[in-house]
């Protein structure tokens, strides 16, 4: 089963450019790349594939010394007189021979007819350890992450349900009380199904949390093996230990010792890095600034975030039962909610940097402060909260506000939502005047891509 993304879209938009770049698309394994592009090479005159894992065509491309002899090797193999305008390649696992990256330049440059894609799960730890004169400024990016929740809605024929979450986002009122609790029950779901698009298919089909089960399984297993690729001199030890550690961590900040007791720091940290060249899991970075850009906070402990929620959970053992009848913010002291807000808005922004940042000042016990997600938008920096309780115990978002000089700050819940004007009494006895935009945790995705719920 294929479900549309919104990368569809984009994918679209980029194949009709009349100055199109080629593409290098970027993601971890079984995210849904592969199946992206051939949705998209449905719609070209010729869609030609080349996937460099398997050996045949691994073969053709090696045997190739430019991408002139390619494009002639595949006419010969298509039995075509030549390769007629609109058609799409699509060049998948190029970090199998990433000398072919060199030839993106050609394509960009000779052949801008031709619609090139390139993808790779696993390339920027492959070009680590083979650095390449990379085509800069001829090609472009899109990242394609798991699905978020609203794509889930609609693979899981919940479309319009989605859609109407979606018109809610801009009320002032916040969501109809039957409604958000649709949503929050499919919430639930999606927490435990998550994004990856297997478990997602799965889901929509049986309804059965066993069968997503091993579906987890079965990609913790795969990410578990593709460690062997990683080319790592002195063996895959450490990679295997954070991969292992990492669940206990998301959704909070941590230290590199704390994931591996007795271990040293520096192979801690390189493995760690890894991972997250291979997208298997991204960290948040804390910082002090309150305008563009949000520049990192040096040696401070990052917030670590898995690359899906529902992963995550069958990671950590969470089922159904331990879902019913709470508030998802309560959830391991809150850590679920957090990751998955993190995931949802690394998600939204696909063209954008894999890139999120949390507000932190530290200046002794009494004045530390911290901001769970900064989410840039075109209004400015969007200060985002995710906890319950009343706006009283906003304490370091009402901080950030004075420092900023600015009045709105979202806070994502399990409640319907709404806004608000507040006034707070800061420890100092100065009293702040703010907007407060309370919206639900399933349109965490939404934060920055527009006005935040309507705050008009």
């Amino acid at each position: 089963m294929t479900f549309p993304r919104t990368a569809d879209d984009r994918l679209r938009t980029w194949f009709a450019h009349p100055r199109r770049k080629p593409l290098i698309l970027r993601g971890a394994r079984q995210t849904g790349k592969t199946t992206a592009v051939r949705r998209l090479g449905e719609g070209s005159s010729l869609f030609l594939e080349l996937n460099l894992e398997r050996h045949d065509d691994l073969s053709l491309v090696r045997t190739c010394r430019s991408a002139e002899e390619l494009l002639r090797r595949l006419e010969t193999r298509a039995n075509l007189k030549s390769i007629p305008d609109g058609a799409l390649l699509f060049l998948d696992e190029i970090q199998e021979h990433p000398d072919a990256l060199k030839w993106l330049r050609f394509f960009y440059e000779d052949r801008p007819d031709l619609a090139v894609v390139a993808a790779g799960s696993l390339l920027e730890v492959r070009l680590r350890d083979e650095p390449l004169p990379f085509p800069v400024g001829r090609v472009e990016f899109l990242r394609l992450e798991p699905l978020t929740f609203l794509e889930f809605l609609r693979a899981a024929d919940d479309g319009r349900l989605a859609e109407d979450l979606e018109q809610a986002f801009d009320s002032n009122e916040g969501v109809e009380s039957s409604l958000h609790e649709l949503g929050m029950e499919r919430l639930r779901e999606f927490l435990l199904v998550g994004g990856l698009p297997e478990a997602v298919d799965v889901w929509a089909s049986t309804k059965s949390a066993v069968e997503v089960g091993a579906v987890h399984g079965a990609l913790r297993q795969a990410y578990a093996e593709d460690l062997l690729k990683y080319r790592i001199p002195g063996g895959t030890r450490h990679l295997e230990t954070v991969l292992a550690a990492a669940p206990a961590h998301y959704g909070s900040r941590f230290k590199i010792r704390q994931l591996a007791s007795g271990e040293k720091d520096k192979p801690v940290a390189k493995a760690l890095e890894l991972l997250e060249q291979a997208m298997v899991l991204y960290r948040a970075t804390p910082t002090a600034a309150r305008t563009l850009p949000l520049v990192p906070r040096a040696r401070a402990a990052r917030k670590l975030l898995p690359l899906d929620i529902g992963l995550a959970l069958s990671e950590l053992d969470v089922r159904p039962e331990h879902l019913a009848g709470k508030p998802v913010e309560s959830i391991l002291d809150g850590r679920i909610a957090e990751a998955f807000v993190g995931v949802q808005l690394l998600a939204a922004h696909p063209d954008r940097a894999r890139a999120l940042s949390f507000w932190t000042r530290e200046g002794g016990s009494s004045s530390n402060a911290e901001v769970d997600y900064l989410v840039p938008s075109p209004e400015g920096v969007i200060p985002v909260e995710v906890k319950a309780g009343v706006a009283g115990s906003l304490k370091s978002l009402h901080q950030y506000l004075l420092e900023a000089e600015v009045d709105l700050g979202v806070r994502l819940s399990s409640a319907p939502g709404g806004l608000e004007n507040l006034r707070a009494k800061l420890n100092d006895g100065r009293v702040l005047s703010y907007r407060l935009r309370s919206c639900p945790l399933y349109l965490a995705e939404l934060v920055g891509a527009s006005p935040p719920c309507g705050s008009g």
